[in-house]
């Protein structure tokens, strides 16, 4: 009798495990819903990027677990806050000189956004894969210097991220 109630024990905390897996068909449709969502929002310019991992000082890829770092678009404003995306620590209200989105045969977005702001000035090359909001960027400053950092793209509405008052 122990033993059968051991088996249903085991049974009952197995079950809800094996159930929370997602098919190959699931995860495509939610990459493909989270694409499709970014390519609207880059459109819509209101997106944000909080990076995952950048490239470090030594050349090193590391993590990044702070949501204090990020670039957003919103409207006619771009944002950047953080080391990781543009060098410095203080909330930064950019102009955009050029806002150029290209999308390929296979799904692949390119973008080039010219910045200008009171503590910086560059331009970002933003590359997304078809198929997933994840983009690979790389920040060449006007001084010289250059910061590479990937994350996901989502609209304004759903990210998640701690943008700080009074930008300069």
């Amino acid at each position: 009798m122990k033993k059968y109630i051991l088996i249903l024990a085991a049974l009952m905390i197995s079950l809800p495990m094996m159930a929370q897996k997602l098919s190959k068909e699931e995860k495509a449709a939610r990459a493909k819903a989270a694409y499709e969502a970014a390519v609207q929002s880059i459109n819509d310019r209101a997106w944000v990027l909080v990076p995952s991992s950048y490239t470090a000082s030594d050349g090193m890829i590391e993590n990044n677990i702070n949501n204090d770092n990020f670039l957003s678009c919103e409207g006619k404003n771009l944002f950047a806050q953080g080391s990781i995306v543009c060098d410095n620590k203080y909330t930064n209200l950019l102009e955009d000189s050029e806002y150029t989105v290209n999308v390929d045969k296979k799904g692949n977005v390119k973008m080039r956004i010219i910045v200008t702001g009171r503590m910086m000035k560059g331009t970002y090359s933003i590359t997304m894969r078809g198929n997933n909001n994840v983009a690979d960027v790389i920040f060449s400053q006007s001084t010289g210097s250059t910061l590479r950092f990937t994350g996901p793209i989502v609209p304004l509405k759903g990210a998640s991220y701690n943008k700080r008052s009074n930008p300069m």
